[in-house]
């Protein structure tokens, strides 16, 4: 278990949790799931040990194969609405 300190957003208690991590790498999403990271139990901002960031980096790089593949719907907003 990987040792975290106070959350440096919020100043919260750190503690481990395997959660699921959505990762944009080079225009592409990759979901992980059952990924060990330190969540603040105050607002929530994750913190991933450099091992497990590795790991991911390196699975995106190599993997030929995924688990599995989903489809993501996407939508555009017009610019009348982003001003």
């Amino acid at each position: 278990m990987h040792k975290y300190g106070d959350c440096s957003f919020c100043g919260g208690e750190v503690k481990e949790e395997k959660v699921e991590l959505d990762y944009r790498y080079q225009g592409k999403l990759f979901i992980f799931q059952n990924v060990p990271s330190g969540v603040c139990q105050q607002c929530g901002e994750k913190y991933l040990p450099a091992k497990v960031a590795k790991e991911i980096e390196h699975r995106i790089q190599t993997k030929q194969k995924w688990d599995k593949t989903i489809s993501v719907p996407v939508d555009v907003l017009p610019e009348e609405v982003a001003v």
